[in-house]
């Protein structure tokens, strides 16, 4: 049987014994050390391949899941690893081994490096799971690290944003399915067409002049007539309304539109104003509700949500910017 390959990165010689190293086979590099303190030495064994680490060496990090490992009881260390020889004082952990090399050197230098043959995402998920805050990783390597998580984000956020809007324009097997699909086109994608730019435009111009007119609502004294006001409230809610009863008869899954957070913020710009008429056509000549005056301003009051529509087109324009810009 060969004997096991130590490097020396992972080998430190105390007092003639191997503190931390790896074992490929069955053979320990010490046995005579194990043989006199079997609990103060613990066999990890990550992926196949055996480290030998000390108590004391666990315990310098006892926040980490190693460090707790080393402090706890027999009944309570199954909920740290996915199996354990208590015979051999030897616990088991199906995760990457090669990664594991980075965190033995964290544990003996305290400082932690970034494996470079994995992307951020999946070295963060690996040292998270070990107890270890990415906070803790060298300042030689932060910079690159922050840098590739960054972009691995940005990628994630790109393939979710796709995958939801190509279940949004699946108009397969719907009725007038390239009618509904070129007005959807036509609302979602203002760079489509000249007729969808002028329809963004509109868009916003109708949610500016909405949020103009709601301020001068607020005013005590306007040179403009309360008549004139309400006119534009009412110009802008039949379009927002139109807008988004569009989008809904137009797109195949409701349930999902309606669950959107940019359609929940539309259908939260129009519906306080819906509300603020509903009570005022019931209660607003009655004395029976004696707080209507209050419910009708906190209702006027949250139309300034309808700013959040800015929202919808400005991500719209961020999204399209990215689309076209070179890869």
């Amino acid at each position: 049987m060969k004997s096991p390959n130590c490097s020396p990165w992972f080998v430190e010689q105390n007092e003639d014994h191997c503190s931390a190293f790896s074992l490929e086979s069955s053979v320990f590099c010490s046995e005579e050390h194990l043989n006199k303190n079997p609990f103060n030495v613990f066999i990890i064994n990550v992926g196949g391949s055996r480290f030998i680490l000390s108590r004391e060496t666990l315990l310098s990090h006892p926040e980490t899941r190693l460090g707790k490992l080393a402090m706890s009881e027999q009944d309570s260390v199954l909920e740290l690893c996915d199996d354990a020889n208590f015979v051999d004082n030897e616990y088991f952990f199906d995760r990457s081994s090669q990664t594991f090399k980075y965190i033995i050197n964290y544990y003996k230098t305290g400082r932690l490096h970034v494996n470079e043959e994995l992307c951020a995402m999946s070295f963060l998920q690996e040292i998270e799971y070990w107890g270890i805050d990415e906070l803790n990783i060298d300042i030689c390597c932060r910079d690159k690290y922050y840098r590739r998580k960054e972009i691995n984000e940005v990628l994630d956020i790109k393939r979710d944003t796709e995958t939801v809007q190509n279940e949004e324009e699946d108009f397969s097997g719907v009725i007038c399915e390239k009618l509904r699909q070129k007005l959807w086109v036509t609302m979602e994608k203002p760079d489509s067409s000249k007729l969808a730019k002028i329809f963004g435009i509109l868009s916003v111009a109708f949610v500016l002049i909405s949020i103009a007119n709601m301020a001068l609502f607020s005013l005590e004294y306007t040179i403009l007539d309360p008549p004139l006001l309400n006119a534009v409230e009412y110009i802008c809610i039949t379009w927002f309304s139109a807008e988004y009863l569009l989008r809904f008869l137009c797109v195949k899954n409701k349930c999902k539109f309606l669950k959107s957070l940019v359609n929940i913020i539309d259908l939260i710009a129009v519906i306080p104003f819906y509300i603020t008429m509903l009570v005022e056509q019931l209660y607003g000549g009655s004395t029976e509700l004696e707080n209507v005056g209050k419910v009708v301003q906190i209702l006027r009051l949250m139309r300034s949500l309808r700013m959040l529509k800015l929202g919808r087109h400005s991500t719209g324009k961020l999204c399209t910017s990215h689309g076209n810009s070179p890869t």
